[in-house]
């Protein structure tokens, strides 16, 4: 109900309406700008994001670059220090510092070389570092000569190397990466290691928590990812199992680019070739964005509003109370007299609707006289007029009158001759020819009949004559009047009665048969050859009467033609030859 009276409101006041148009523009244009400004403000945001996260992200990959550079820097110089030791003697070590250790068949007996290793291990003087955390030699028989830097005397946790831990090829530079392992209570490491010309690995294992985890600043509310040289996800790299099923379903290049609901940057380091993926969160980002618009969003509201209720109360006292006058003024002018005038104190433009107004109320009494004067004369003409017509309709009747009586006079006299002809001897088909001619005598008789009815059919009250009709006598006498001329064109002459079909019904005997004889008359008329044939059948209480013919026919265009008043069917075919 409030809707409509709303909806009424609106209809019935201009200035109702034009605030309310005002304020609908008004707070589209508000939401469009707060639209807008958020849209900057998420661009502008994802773009300082993009570039903190890049030079985070940068610093992250430089350091971890050098620890990966430092840890084949050491894995090199442990194979040319080894390559350059001649003899170390056995008393100059300590004991029991590192160990030599076979995976495999053989037995635990260190070879020479072994021994050589091992000892080359206790008097190496590579430097110690916090996210390195153990020296080894490999040779090709999987004896393993290895230094730990963690508890030099306990070897109980030691994760044999073997060369199925390394690639069969570089991973790059000449330098071999084995996949990360996970140590019972010292966490992730990865070994890199360097081959000399007899294929033993000289190497040094890479602590991966110090490296990954406490090397790296954190990057706000971000996910880092690792992944290997394949884009395969590392151990260590603990995610959702979502995120990770996105991650494996998308081509991953350096650089940003985005996935649903997160902005992700990948980077490739040296070393083990590993990409760093860091992904950050849309929603994120969105909810920084609508922690600043309502933040802002009291400000604008208070400006929308003080801005829209100065606008309502200027059209209120400038347009509103002017117009209600002015409409008051009309309304009185409706049952009063036109005397009544607009008043005309302003210089806008309701001065200038006043004064047209006033100006028309002028021009309205002065019409308003002459009309009266005119609707006189007019009334006078329409009398006389209408007088004449009458008079004009009368002589036209009795015109039809004296012309039906004229053509009676000599149908009757050809029909008394034709009923004296049927009185003498004939043959049977010269009687069949009289009874055509009577009866067609008969057809136009009852036309002139009608025609001195024509007062009737002017009035509207023209009426059928209904009365039981035998229907084969009926359909005999319309075939025998084209009968004559379709046998000049030796034409065919066929009529089918369809079953269920009565032999008696109701009808107006001399109408229905004036059609028929109509369209045979036509078909005659414009058939060369072929044949014409009548055909009645029943559609449920009614009776359909069909001719056809094998004419050239009509175009479906000019059909529409055929019943229009005054036009023939010649003028159609006439037409139909032009085009």
């Amino acid at each position: 109900m409030n809707l409509l009276n709303l909806k009424n409101t609106l209809q019935t006041s201009l200035v109702i309406r034009l605030t309310f148009l005002f304020l609908l523009t008004t707070i589209i244009i508000w939401l469009l700008s707060v639209l807008t400004a958020a849209y900057i403000s998420m661009v502008q945001k994802r773009q300082h994001i993009i570039e903190d996260l890049s030079v985070l992200s940068e610093m992250n990959i430089v350091l971890s670059n050098q620890r990966f550079e430092e840890a084949e820097r050491d894995a090199k110089n442990l194979m040319y220090q080894c390559s350059l030791a001649t003899e170390i003697h056995h008393n100059d070590i300590f004991p029991e510092v590192s160990r030599h250790l076979s995976v495999g068949p053989s037995n635990c007996t260190p070879t020479l070389n072994g021994e050589k290793h091992r000892l080359f291990l206790q008097s190496s003087d590579i430097d110690e570092n916090s996210f390195r955390r153990d020296s080894f030699i490999l040779n090709h028989k999987n004896e393993i000569s290895l230094l730990s830097t963690d508890n030099p005397s306990d070897y109980s946790t030691l994760q044999p190397l073997t060369r199925k831990s390394f690639p069969l090829y570089p991973t790059h530079a000449g330098f071999y990466w084995s996949e990360p392992e996970y140590i019972n209570g010292k966490g992730w490491h990865a070994s890199v290691a360097v081959a000399d010309q007899q294929g033993v690995f000289f190497g040094v294992t890479v602590k991966l928590p110090d490296l990954i985890t406490k090397s790296h600043l954190p990057l706000d509310d971000s996910i880092r990812v690792w992944l290997d040289q394949n884009n395969h996800l590392l151990p260590f790299s603990y995610i959702p199992q979502k995120i990770r099923t996105q991650l494996e379903n998308v081509t991953l290049h350096d650089g940003w680019q985005q996935i649903p609901g997160f902005l992700i940057l990948r980077t490739t380091l040296h070393g083990p070739g590993w990409s760093l993926v860091t992904l950050y969160p849309y929603g994120n980002l969105h909810n920084r964005i609508l922690k600043i618009i309502l933040q802002q969003i009291p400000f604008t509201l208070t400006a929308l509003v003080l801005m829209t209720s100065a606008f309502c109360w200027l059209l209120h006292r400038s347009l509103a109370k002017p117009l209600w006058r002015f409409v008051d003024v009309i309304n009185k002018t409706a049952t009063a007299p036109l005397s009544t005038r607009l008043p005309e104190q302003r210089l806008d433009e309701l001065d200038s609707i006043a004064g047209a107004f006033n100006q028309l109320l002028d021009t309205l009494q002065v019409q308003y006289d002459n009309l009266e004067n005119k609707v006189a004369d007019r009334t006078q003409a329409l009398n006389e007029a209408k007088k004449r017509a009458e008079q004009a309709n009368k002589r036209k009747s009795i015109h039809l009158t004296v012309i039906s009586h004229e053509l009676r006079t000599p149908m009757n006299g050809v029909l008394g001759a034709i009923e004296l002809l049927q009185t003498t001897p004939l043959n049977i088909e010269q009687q069949g020819l009289a009874d055509t001619a009577r009866n067609c005598t008969l057809s136009l008789l009852a036309i002139i009949n009608n025609l001195l009815d024509f007062s009737r059919i002017e009035s509207g009250h023209f009426t059928l004559h209904m009365e039981e009709t035998a229907l084969l006598p009926l359909l005999d006498q319309a075939m025998q009047t084209i009968q004559g001329p379709a046998q000049s064109k030796k034409l065919s002459l066929r009529t089918f009665v369809g079953q269920h079909v009565p032999l008696y019904f109701h009808t107006d005997s001399i109408r229905l048969r004036q059609i028929l004889v109509n369209l045979l008359g036509n078909a005659v008329k414009f058939t060369e050859t072929g044949g014409i044939r009548l055909t009645v059948k029943r559609h449920e209480e009614q009776l359909i009467f069909l001719v056809s013919d094998s004419g050239k026919g009509i175009e479906i265009q000019q059909q529409s033609q055929i019943f229009t008043a005054f036009i023939k069917q010649t003028q159609i075919r006439k037409v139909q030859e032009l085009d």
